[in-house]
Protein backbone atom coordinates (compact mmCIF):
# COMPACT_ATOMS: atom_id res chain seq x y z
CA UNK A 1 0.00 0.00 0.00
CA UNK A 2 2.69 2.10 0.87
CA UNK A 3 4.31 2.22 -2.76
CA UNK A 4 1.18 2.62 -4.30
CA UNK A 5 1.11 5.91 -2.52
CA UNK A 6 4.32 6.74 -3.63
CA UNK A 7 3.64 5.94 -6.86
CA UNK A 8 0.33 8.08 -6.81
CA UNK A 9 2.09 11.14 -5.77
CA UNK A 10 5.13 11.07 -8.44
CA UNK A 11 2.90 10.80 -10.96
CA UNK A 12 0.66 13.52 -9.35
CA UNK A 13 3.92 15.57 -9.27
CA UNK A 14 5.14 14.45 -12.47
CA UNK A 15 1.71 15.35 -14.37
CA UNK A 16 1.65 18.88 -12.78
CA UNK A 17 4.97 19.80 -13.18
CA UNK A 18 4.32 19.08 -16.80
CA UNK A 19 1.60 21.01 -17.32
CA UNK A 20 2.76 24.03 -15.94
CA UNK A 21 3.81 26.65 -18.19
CA UNK A 22 7.33 27.45 -17.95
CA UNK A 23 8.02 24.93 -15.37
CA UNK A 24 11.62 24.74 -14.86
CA UNK A 25 12.75 21.03 -14.18
CA UNK A 26 14.69 19.47 -11.31
CA UNK A 27 17.39 17.32 -11.54
CA UNK A 28 16.80 13.60 -13.36
CA UNK A 29 19.10 10.36 -13.24
CA UNK A 30 21.15 11.96 -16.56
CA UNK A 31 21.45 15.52 -15.34
CA UNK A 32 23.41 14.27 -12.37
CA UNK A 33 26.99 14.25 -14.25
CA UNK A 34 25.85 17.63 -16.31
CA UNK A 35 24.94 19.46 -13.04
CA UNK A 36 28.59 18.97 -11.13
CA UNK A 37 30.75 19.26 -14.32
CA UNK A 38 28.79 22.80 -14.87
CA UNK A 39 29.36 23.70 -11.31
CA UNK A 40 33.08 22.41 -10.80
CA UNK A 41 33.67 24.21 -14.96
CA UNK A 42 31.75 27.35 -13.96
CA UNK A 43 35.12 29.50 -14.04
CA UNK A 44 35.75 28.04 -17.37
CA UNK A 45 32.40 28.93 -18.86
CA UNK A 46 32.42 32.36 -17.68
CA UNK A 47 35.07 33.38 -20.21
CA UNK A 48 32.58 31.23 -22.64
CA UNK A 49 29.89 33.97 -21.69
CA UNK A 50 31.64 36.83 -22.63
CA UNK A 51 31.35 35.63 -26.30
CA UNK A 52 28.07 35.38 -26.61
CA UNK A 53 25.91 37.72 -28.75
CA UNK A 54 22.47 35.87 -28.22
CA UNK A 55 20.63 33.27 -26.49
CA UNK A 56 18.01 31.72 -28.57
CA UNK A 57 16.90 29.52 -25.75
CA UNK A 58 17.52 29.42 -21.83
CA UNK A 59 16.39 25.73 -19.83
CA UNK A 60 16.60 25.34 -16.34
CA UNK A 61 17.31 22.87 -13.82
CA UNK A 62 16.80 23.16 -10.39
CA UNK A 63 19.67 21.80 -8.03
CA UNK A 64 17.31 22.86 -4.58
CA UNK A 65 14.49 20.48 -5.34
CA UNK A 66 14.16 16.92 -2.94
CA UNK A 67 13.76 14.00 -5.18
CA UNK A 68 10.32 12.99 -5.52
CA UNK A 69 11.18 9.41 -4.80
CA UNK A 70 14.07 9.82 -2.75
CA UNK A 71 13.58 6.35 -1.26
CA UNK A 72 14.64 4.51 -4.16
CA UNK A 73 16.73 7.32 -5.72
CA UNK A 74 20.51 8.04 -5.24
CA UNK A 75 20.10 11.81 -6.69
CA UNK A 76 22.07 14.13 -5.06
CA UNK A 77 20.57 16.16 -2.31
CA UNK A 78 20.28 19.92 -2.36
CA UNK A 79 22.58 20.19 0.29
CA UNK A 80 25.33 18.14 -1.64
CA UNK A 81 25.07 20.59 -4.54
CA UNK A 82 25.38 23.77 -2.13
CA UNK A 83 28.85 21.98 -0.54
CA UNK A 84 30.01 21.46 -4.48
CA UNK A 85 28.93 25.13 -5.24
CA UNK A 86 31.19 26.36 -1.73
CA UNK A 87 34.21 24.10 -2.93
CA UNK A 88 33.71 25.68 -6.56
CA UNK A 89 32.89 29.57 -5.12
CA UNK A 90 35.47 31.39 -7.12
CA UNK A 91 34.49 29.84 -10.25
CA UNK A 92 30.89 30.47 -9.55
CA UNK A 93 31.34 34.23 -8.65
CA UNK A 94 33.03 34.31 -12.07
CA UNK A 95 30.39 32.86 -13.93
CA UNK A 96 27.49 34.74 -11.87
CA UNK A 97 29.76 37.84 -13.29
CA UNK A 98 29.85 37.29 -16.59
CA UNK A 99 26.33 36.29 -16.65
CA UNK A 100 25.15 39.75 -15.10
CA UNK A 101 28.11 41.63 -17.48
CA UNK A 102 27.23 39.92 -20.92
CA UNK A 103 24.02 42.38 -22.11
CA UNK A 104 22.41 39.51 -23.98
CA UNK A 105 22.84 36.93 -20.91
CA UNK A 106 21.69 39.31 -18.72
CA UNK A 107 18.03 39.89 -20.67
CA UNK A 108 18.19 35.97 -21.23
CA UNK A 109 17.90 35.77 -17.51
CA UNK A 110 15.80 38.75 -16.61
CA UNK A 111 12.78 37.37 -19.30
CA UNK A 112 12.68 33.80 -17.05
CA UNK A 113 12.83 35.67 -13.98
CA UNK A 114 16.79 34.56 -12.77
CA UNK A 115 18.77 36.10 -11.17
CA UNK A 116 22.26 35.44 -11.77
CA UNK A 117 23.09 35.35 -8.19
CA UNK A 118 20.57 31.98 -8.47
CA UNK A 119 22.95 30.31 -11.19
CA UNK A 120 24.99 27.32 -9.89
CA UNK A 121 26.67 26.38 -13.01
CA UNK A 122 26.07 26.48 -16.86
CA UNK A 123 26.32 24.59 -19.83
CA UNK A 124 26.33 26.68 -22.66
CA UNK A 125 25.63 25.26 -26.33
CA UNK A 126 27.39 26.66 -30.08
CA UNK A 127 24.39 28.79 -30.47
CA UNK A 128 24.58 30.31 -27.62
CA UNK A 129 22.04 28.44 -25.87
CA UNK A 130 22.12 27.94 -22.05
CA UNK A 131 21.32 25.32 -19.80
CA UNK A 132 21.60 26.94 -16.54
CA UNK A 133 21.80 24.56 -13.05
CA UNK A 134 20.22 27.07 -10.22
CA UNK A 135 18.94 27.53 -6.87
CA UNK A 136 15.80 29.08 -5.61
CA UNK A 137 16.29 32.73 -4.24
Amino acid sequence: MKNVIVLLIAVVAWVAAAGAPGAVAQVSGADIQRASSAIMNAGKRASQVKAIKRVPSVGVVRLDVNPIISNFSDLPEPAEYRIMVSKNAGGVAKLRQALRSNPATREALAKRGIDPGQVAGAQISSNGSLRLYIFSR
